[in-house]
C-alpha cells in the first residue's frame, strides 16, 4: 500500500470515528419523551475500575477503587449507551453512582462530577445519595433496583445542565479550538486537577499534546476566574524543530539561488567576451 493510500485510509477512519461520536452525542443530547417510558439495560458486567477524587481542602487527588459498566437507555427507537461508575469515599462516607466523569470532587459530604466536552464543562451530582439505612449496601445493586431509566436520564442529563463555558476564556485558544489553524470541534483532555486556594485548578491539553491550558474555576458559581494557555514541553520541542527545519530549508533555497545567479553571471560574461 502506498503512503498516499495509507494516509487516505487513516483520514477516512478518523472521519468515521468522529461521525460515530457526533451521532452518539446527538442522541444523548436529544431530549427523550416521557421519563416513565425511558428504559435502561445493562450492557456487560460490572468491572473493577479506578477514579480520581479530590477531597475538599486536601491535596492531591486520590485514587479510589470503583466499579464500571455500560448501560443502554432507550425511549422507543431512540437509544444511547453510556458508561456508569459507582464508588464510595471511605473518609467522608459520600458515594457516587452515575455517568462516568473526568474527575470527582468531594464537597460538603457530597460528590460532584465534572466532564469536559468540546469547550464546555458539565457538572453532575450523584444519582444516588448515601443512605446508612439502605438494606442494600452494594451500590451496583442499589442502582439496578432503585434507579429507573427515567430518573437516571433526568439526573445525568437534565434539561438545564449546570455548565461552565470555556469558549473565549483564552484568546485564539488551540486547546478549546477557536485559534488559528483549528478545525472541527475541540477535544480537550483533562490531565490533572487540584485546589489552588479556594479555586479548582484544572489542567488540560489538546489532542496533539502540543498545547496546555489551565483554568481556575470557582466551584460554587461554576465561573472561570482565570485562564492561560502555552505550548507544552513537547510542543516547544516540535516548534523549535520546525523553526530549525525552516531555517535549513531557507538556507538551501538561498544556496540554490546564489548558485543560479553565479551561473547566470558566468554565462553573461562569456557572452559579452565573444
Amino acid at each position: 500500500m502506498s503512503i498516499s493510500h495509507l494516509l487516505t485510509c487513516c483520514a477516512l477512519m478518523f472521519v468515521l470515528l468522529a461521525g460515530c461520536e457526533q451521532n452518539e452525542n446527538a442522541q444523548r443530547n436529544k431530549r427523550f419523551g416521557i421519563p416513565e417510558k425511558i428504559k435502561k439495560k445493562q450492557v456487560g458486567e460490572w468491572e473493577a475500575s479506578k477514579v480520581k477524587l479530590l477531597r475538599s481542602g486536601k491535596q492531591p487527588a486520590v485514587v479510589i477503587n470503583a466499579k464500571r459498566t455500560n448501560y443502554e437507555f432507550s425511549d422507543g427507537p431512540d437509544n444511547f449507551t453510556t458508561p456508569v461508575t459507582a464508588f464510595s469515599d471511605s473518609e467522608s462516607g459520600s458515594i457516587w453512582v452515575g455517568p462516568e466523569r473526568n474527575g470527582y470532587l468531594e464537597i460538603e459530604n457530597k460528590i460532584l462530577g465534572f466532564f469536559v466536552v468540546e469547550h464546555v464543562i458539565i457538572w453532575t451530582e450523584s444519582i444516588l445519595n448515601h443512605d446508612p439505612k439502605s438494606p442494600s449496601p452494594d451500590l451496583t445493586n442499589r442502582f439496578e433496583k432503585d434507579v429507573t431509566g427515567g430518573s437516571f436520564y433526568l439526573g445525568a442529563y437534565p434539561a438545564n445542565k449546570v455548565k461552565t463555558n470555556l469558549k473565549g476564556v483564552i484568546k485564539d485558544s488551540i486547546v478549546f479550538a477557536d485559534g488559528f489553524g483549528s478545525s472541527g470541534g475541540p477535544r480537550p483532555i483533562v490531565t490533572g486537577f487540584q485546589w489552588d486556594k479556594n479555586l479548582l485548578k484544572l489542567s488540560l491539553t489538546d489532542e496533539t499534546k502540543e498545547y496546555e491550558a489551565t483554568v481556575w474555576i470557582d466551584v460554587k458559581s461554576k465561573e472561570v476566574k482565570k485562564a492561560e494557555e502555552k505550548r507544552s514541553k513537547l510542543g516547544e520541542k516540535l516548534f523549535q524543530e520546525r523553526l530549525e527545519a525552516e531555517k535549513v530549508e531557507q538556507e538551501r533555497l538561498e544556496a540554490l539561488k546564489a548558485q543560479h545567479e553565479k551561473l547566470v553571471n558566468k554565462k553573461e560574461k562569456k557572452e559579452n567576451s565573444q
